[in-house]
């Protein structure tokens, strides 16, 4: 963010101030601003910003991305330290991957460092998204939210030997697939455009069955970043999200945005929410 005079008189002095919103940053930043000028001799001046964030918890990653093309489990760890003096408790929170992912939390150093170690289950062979929300006994960061990502083929099926068909049952085709009873077009909004310009995306949410459907916003991490708007189609039926970027504080971000529904089978809709931005 910046303000400045918009004018020098010849000989005199002129102010800039830029200001960076360090949140969900950790360790060295580095950010630039570019200054354009009517002087000939110097039409373009860059400004750099170089600053280290000192946070109250350290952690390695905020995404856990579990990739695989065969049937071996896969692993992931994210390490976790308290920057305080005083003792970091962890406690789980939520977890919304309960039957495709394996957790556990490692002590690697009573009350200063812990390791959550991430394992894949052999069994589940499709993608998914998620979250494991760590609550802390710090004030001044209150909760850890790790977004996974898992992405596995499917296994191979052999070869099937040379059959004339004859005496053998037709393959079971049309099988039923059990509709989820919201249909949400995406849970994964990807805004990437270039440095002050603003950056829209809309997720469509409908209800699948023959009942009322109501939403309310349970969290929204990116509110200085970020804008959303709740568009009724249809009431009680259809919604549209839309979010859009702040141009002014387009710089890269990670965040989620849930909400609460009124159906008991889907009681919860997570977005994960990621913001990349090029220099013009």
């Amino acid at each position: 963010m910046a303000s400045f005079d918009t004018a020098v008189p010849p000989g005199g002095e002129g102010k800039i101030t830029l200001k960076i919103n360090t949140k969900g940053y950790q360790g060295g930043i580095r950010k630039s601003a570019r200054v354009k000028t009517n002087d000939p001799e110097r039409k373009n001046i860059a400004l750099v910003i170089k600053a280290t964030v000192k946070v109250p918890i350290y952690v390695s990653s905020r995404y856990v991305n579990l990739y695989n093309s065969g049937g071996q489990p896969v692993q992931k760890t994210v390490n976790i330290k308290a920057r305080l003096e005083k003792p970091l408790i962890l406690t789980v929170d939520e977890f919304t991957l309960k039957n495709k992912l394996k957790y556990n939390i490692e002590t690697v150093e009573k009350g200063k460092a812990y390791r959550i170690r991430f394992t894949s289950v052999p069994d589940v062979k499709e993608s998914f998204r998620g979250i494991l929300k760590l609550k802390t006994n710090y004030p001044e960061k209150p909760e850890i939210n790790l977004i996974v990502n898992g992405r596995f083929n499917t296994a191979r099926i052999s070869s099937k030997p040379s059959s004339t068909g004859i005496g053998q049952k037709p393959a079971e085709r049309n099988r039923k697939v059990q509709k989820p009873p919201i249909y949400v077009s995406s849970r994964y909004i990807r805004l990437y455009g270039k440095e002050g310009t603003e950056v829209a995306k809309s997720v469509d949410i409908r209800a699948e069955k023959n009942k009322s459907l109501n939403l309310t916003v349970a969290e929204f991490n990116l509110k200085n970043k970020l804008k959303y708007t709740v568009e009724t189609l249809e009431k009680g039926q259809k919604y549209r999200i839309r979010f859009s970027t702040i141009p002014e504080e387009s710089h890269n971000f990670n965040g989620i945005f849930k909400l609460k529904t009124s159906y008991p089978e889907m009681p919860l809709i997570t977005f994960v929410i990621h913001g990349r931005f090029t220099k013009n």
